[in-house]
């Protein structure tokens, strides 16, 4: 059975799952238990503290004073809570504090590792909204941007000049402080893998598998299927650790767990590829051969959440 709260947040998705239906494509590893048959997951934040609120009140996991309520509830965030709107900041730090409480009452709150926070752990803030730049701001903040610009002026002057010859210095000091608002600097410390939420998204997961649930970000493509679980999360953590902007990398590998999304968008691809299914499914998909095999594939995506595209049980399909 699954229950969906919804409402006004369009990014705001809560699944609440007293049987597990979503498929399992890696290896059994970091398996946990449920003590209790309530587990709700949630979906991208992106930065909106509303939702957040409404969203853990609404499923009865947070009271009015913002403290925990759910019990022994399990709750997973399934990664993004970065970039795109302006709360990032206080909705980490408010979770972090749930998360303690949870654990006094026998639940647990676990956050996993989207490509946005990916993104943003190195180095590319296309997608930052000022108001988490403006989070960090303190009476400090003009002090620390003049200290950055002294340790980058030459190196950001020689940028500008290779692209116009005739800048001034007092126009490369306005570009470089235009390009760099007030708490920037601080927001980029606390992204580090030793910042105050670097550190923690660093010991956050990638994938997570709840007894026959795999929770990921984004998906399971082919290439992943010889990793155990606990291979991408090793993985996941020593590339953040080294803030890597290698696009090969498996938290930029547009095929890796927290980037891709062939299983709603390629399901003709995926049924071809070798692999009997790769996608949630409402109706419980097993896995087995250690979770590297699946052997139903349903497409749960908009206007196909019943099409059936299925080798095994030699259904029809569009595929075909």
């Amino acid at each position: 059975m699954t229950e969906d709260i919804s409402g006004r947040h369009t990014q705001r998705t809560i699944r609440v799952a007293t049987a597990l239906t979503v498929l399992t494509l890696l290896g059994a590893c970091s398996l946990l238990q449920l003590s209790d048959p309530r587990l709700v997951a949630i979906g991208d934040l992106h930065g909106d503290y509303g939702a957040f609120e409404d969203v853990m009140t609404r499923a009865g996991l947070m009271n009015e004073e913002g403290n925990w309520a759910g019990g022994r509830t399990l709750v997973v965030q399934v990664g993004d809570i970065a970039d795109r709107g302006p709360d990032s900041r206080q909705i980490i730090e408010h979770l972090r504090r749930l998360q303690a409480q949870a654990v006094i009452s026998g639940g647990q709150i676990i956050a996993l590792v989207g490509n946005h926070e990916s993104m943003v752990m190195t180095g590319d803030v296309r997608y930052v909204h000022p108001g988490e730049y403006a989070a960090f701001v303190t009476q400090e903040s003009e002090a620390e941007r003049d200290r950055y610009w002294q340790k980058e002026k030459d190196r950001f002057a020689e940028w500008i000049r290779q692209q116009d010859e005739g800048a001034s210095d007092e126009e490369i000091k306005a570009r470089y402080f235009e390009m760099t608002p007030l708490g920037m600097a601080e927001h980029r410390l606390a992204w580090r893998p030793t910042g105050e939420i670097g550190s923690w998204v660093v010991h956050n997961h990638s994938v997570l598998i709840v007894e026959d649930t795999l929770f990921v970000h984004g998906g399971s493509s082919a290439k992943f299927t010889a990793y155990s679980v606990e291979d991408i999360n090793d993985t996941a953590a020593e590339a953040l650790n080294a803030q890597t902007r290698d696009r090969a990398a498996l938290i930029h590998d547009p095929l890796g767990p927290q980037w891709y999304r062939g299983l709603l968008r390629e399901p003709c691809a995926v049924a071809e590829s070798g692999i009997d299914g790769v996608s949630p499914s409402i109706e419980g998909i097993k896995a087995n051969h250690n979770g590297r095999v699946i052997h139903r594939y349903r497409h749960v995506g908009p206007l196909r959440r019943d099409q059936l595209v299925s080798r095994d049980h030699g259904r029809g399909s569009s595929c075909q």
